[in-house]
């Protein structure tokens, strides 16, 4: 148990610091930090790591029906321009707002989808868990409002009347992009159900070819990451020959910055593997517990980082104060989620014993 903790703590610590190199890549221009972020943390490392670590990864897959791949890649390539419009916001409305926002709108999705997608007889719409559930969801939904108002009244207090309206602009479409790609970033959840539920890869990987368990789960992302790849590459690779910005790689200077983005390849990456330990030594509770240390640990990650960057240096007081509140908000909300999602897996296991 405790060791399922740590590793859900370093995950999250992980997870919440991945984007900070990104603020001092200063040779390059937006598509070439984040292109390259995705090339190295979508596709390089990816391959690298299956490849390394699981058995037979061939193997496993010629096991599976073809239309499971097809439809993970449809599924991954909508995570991809998730992601896109995720990277999109940071520079728009900064990291702390990003985060916050993300990981509420999503967390929100991954409840709620399960509400919707399982059959009749085994939705929980109207029980104890499913209300649980959805206060939880509303109470995200209201700490979101309120982080995008404390980014408003942030720019509004932190210059002159012309860069105030320009600056509200620019943060309503920031928080605009973020909640969209939030809800295209679904897909990886969506693409993990079919792989896992259908196409069983985790359990192939596991039983027949003899690997690990958090392992075996390397075979499940690693289509994922695949589909991502395609729709990430089409658009960054548009951008930088639009913007003429390939020559960035190979200015002064692009050494310290491609080291950067190799870091925010391998601590994004190291989060989503080292999260996979946790869930596996946390059992049951993975999917609560974890998650619960996973988003809210993130969260207050990222929002430190924001401040410390000084993105809210200038900000009024009051900015501040609902920020802190809409924070408190959102940890609340995922805490919520998870004892419903704790509540749940208890209900599954009493029944099962009962049988």
């Amino acid at each position: 148990m405790l060791t399922g903790i740590l590793f859900a703590l370093l995950s999250a610590v992980l997870l919440g610091v991945y984007a900070l190199p990104s603020k001092y890549t200063k040779s390059f221009a937006w598509e070439n930090t984040w292109g390259g972020f995705f090339f190295l943390g979508m596709f390089v490392i990816p391959i690298i790591v299956t490849f390394t670590l699981v058995n037979d990864i061939w193997g496993i897959y010629s096991q599976i029906p073809s239309w499971v791949f097809a439809a993970m890649f449809a599924l991954s390539f909508c995570w991809g321009i998730g992601n896109i419009l995720w990277g999109y916001s940071i520079n728009s409305i900064g990291m702390a707002l990003a985060f916050s926002i993300f990981l509420g709108v999503i967390t929100s999705i991954d409840t709620i989808l399960p509400l919707i997608l399982v059959p009749k007889e085994e939705s929980v719409l109207g029980t104890q868990v499913g209300n649980l559930m959805l206060l939880g969801i509303g109470i995200i939904v209201f700490g979101i409002a309120l982080n995008g108002y404390a980014g408003i009244l942030r720019d509004k207090s932190k210059g002159d009347g012309n860069e105030e309206k320009r600056d509200t602009k620019t943060i309503r479409r920031g928080i605009l992009f973020c909640v969209l790609g939030a809800i295209c970033a679904a897909g990886f959840n969506l693409s993990y159900h079919i792989a896992s539920k259908f196409g069983k890869i985790g359990e192939v990987a596991e039983i027949q070819f003899g690997n690990e368990p958090w392992i075996a789960r390397l075979a499940v992302l690693l289509p994922i990451f695949m589909g991502a790849t395609i729709s990430t590459m089409i658009f960054f690779s548009y951008r930088l020959t639009k913007n003429k910005t390939w020559g960035n790689y190979t200015k002064t200077g692009a050494i310290t910055a491609i080291v950067l983005v190799v870091l925010m390849a391998v601590f994004h990456d190291a989060a989503l593997v080292i999260y996979g330990l946790a869930a596996y030594h946390l059992g049951e509770l993975g999917t609560s517990v974890g998650f619960a240390i996973l988003e809210t640990g993130a969260i207050m990650v990222a929002t430190v980082n924001g401040i410390l960057t000084k993105e809210w240096t200038g900000a009024s007081n009051k900015s501040k104060t609902i920020l802190g509140i809409s924070l408190a908000i959102l940890i609340i909300g995922v805490l919520v989620i998870a004892n419903a999602n704790y509540m749940k897996i208890n209900e599954a296991t009493a029944v099962a014993l009962l049988r």
